[in-house]
């Protein structure tokens, strides 16, 4: 008879760390699908629940740097376990607020705790691969993010279609305890990392070159979800879509994310700055057409499949242009960058609320959308310009290697791009 081949121990914590993920992205992007059910339940426009997605992306831009300074010391399968708590109590406070002021409290509640579980995760991933696996094993840990965009933020908002906004949030309490029983059961207590300190740290990451690349996530970002925290009333009330079929959207959105994100990271590697531009100017041409596409169901739906992936094509290019910039400063560096996406998240959806309830109304977000990233390619090249002026620059493939899938310096880091 053959052997049973079994999984490595390793491959199966790593995949802990990837469900960990998956769940808390999949709370983050929830409500985005469910406002209208939510505005409904508690008497509030759909703009004013639209600050369920602000407060989330504030409590992960506050939580996640304070959070990675306190906790230096913590060693990390004990982080992850704190964090999981956290997000955990967040999570059934939402699923039974009694009131609209108590579900926002409960968003920033479980958003604190992202930036801290995210980043103890890569680095726990790290330390379980085989020597030499340690860029694959971080890449199955990431890949809980993807799958949430493509499955977790479609699948919550059926469920909430379905069975009411609250049962999403319950199933998310249940997993998150599976999860932190698998965590405490399978992963092994592992050595801190070593890394500089935190003053030499803020140092590095407040340099001119890491704050426009910083900024540049924020802008990025902020044109994307300065429409997308509203496309359910969007779809439903321009384009004609039923309730029923935004879920379906979401999952195409979802979809073009993942051929983006594979499309943006192969470009990054061979012309960072060629792709960071070309994402953005995409994104930019996609939002003034879908302020004519929205109009009418399959060019909207067209419209969608092309901003997720233009959208999350920039997400790697953002990345190493971040971590290339900061010198020693990777962790924090790291936080920073996920802070500046949510950051990103509460701009577009605050710009959003007030644009949708002015004279331009829900029709007028695209537009808004296109000036919002606007001022990102505009911070994107003057960041460009700012790197290629500094003397011994390399080219923008060669720099992009010295940054692994770690998100560590793997090579002596360019004077000239630590501006």
């Amino acid at each position: 008879m053959r052997e049973r081949r079994r999984v490595p121990s390793g491959i199966l914590q790593v995949l802990l760390l990837a469900v960990g993920i998956f769940v808390i992205s999949t709370s983050e992007l929830l409500p985005m699908g469910l406002l209208p059910d939510i505005g409904r339940q508690y008497q509030v426009t759909v703009q004013t629940a639209g600050w369920l997605v602000t407060a989330y992306a504030l409590g992960v831009v506050a939580g996640g740097p304070l959070l990675t300074v306190a906790t230096v010391r913590v060693p990390r399968k004990r982080l992850l376990l704190y964090m999981l708590a956290l997000f955990g109590a967040g999570s059934l406070l939402s699923a039974v607020a009694p009131s609209f002021g108590l579900l926002i409290a409960s968003r920033v509640v479980s958003a604190v705790a992202q930036g801290a579980f995210f980043g103890a995760a890569v680095v726990m991933a790290g330390q379980l691969a085989a020597p030499g696996r340690e860029g694959a094993a971080i890449s199955l840990a990431g890949s809980g993010l993807t799958i949430a965009t493509v499955i977790g933020g479609p699948l919550g908002t059926l469920l909430g279609q379905q069975f009411g906004w609250r049962f999403p949030f319950w199933m998310l309490v249940i997993i998150t305890l599976l999860v932190g029983a698998g965590i405490l059961w399978k992963i092994p207590d592992m050595p801190q990392v070593t890394r500089p300190q935190i003053r030499r740290q803020l140092g590095q990451v407040a340099r001119t070159g890491p704050v426009l690349a910083l900024f540049t996530t924020v802008f990025g970002f902020g044109g994307v979800f300065l429409a997308f925290t509203y496309i359910s009333p969007i779809l439903q009330e321009i384009t004609g879509l039923p309730e029923e079929r935004i879920s379906i959207v979401l999952l195409l959105f979802g979809l073009a994310s993942v051929i983006g994100n594979a499309a943006g990271g192969k470009l990054a590697d061979r012309h960072l700055h060629a792709a960071l531009l070309g994402s953005m100017g995409l994104l930019l041409a996609v939002m003034i057409a879908f302020y004519f596409t929205s109009t009418s169901v399959v060019p909207a739906l067209i419209t969608v499949f092309v901003w997720g992936a233009a959208a999350y094509a920039m997400v790697t290019p953002l990345n190493v242009q971040v971590l290339r910039r900061s010198g020693s400063a990777q962790d924090l560096a790291s936080t920073l960058n996920i802070s500046a996406f949510n950051l990103g998240n509460a701009l577009g959806a605050f710009v959003g609320g007030y644009v949708a309830e002015s004279r331009l109304g829900l029709s007028g977000l695209p537009l808004a959308s296109a000036v919002i990233v606007t001022i990102g390619i505009a911070l994107a090249a003057g960041s460009v310009m700012l790197e290629r002026s500094k003397p011994g620059s390399a080219g923008a493939a060669g720099q992009a290697e010295c940054v692994n899938t770690a998100g560590e310096a793997s090579c002596g880091m360019n004077p000239g791009a630590q501006s």
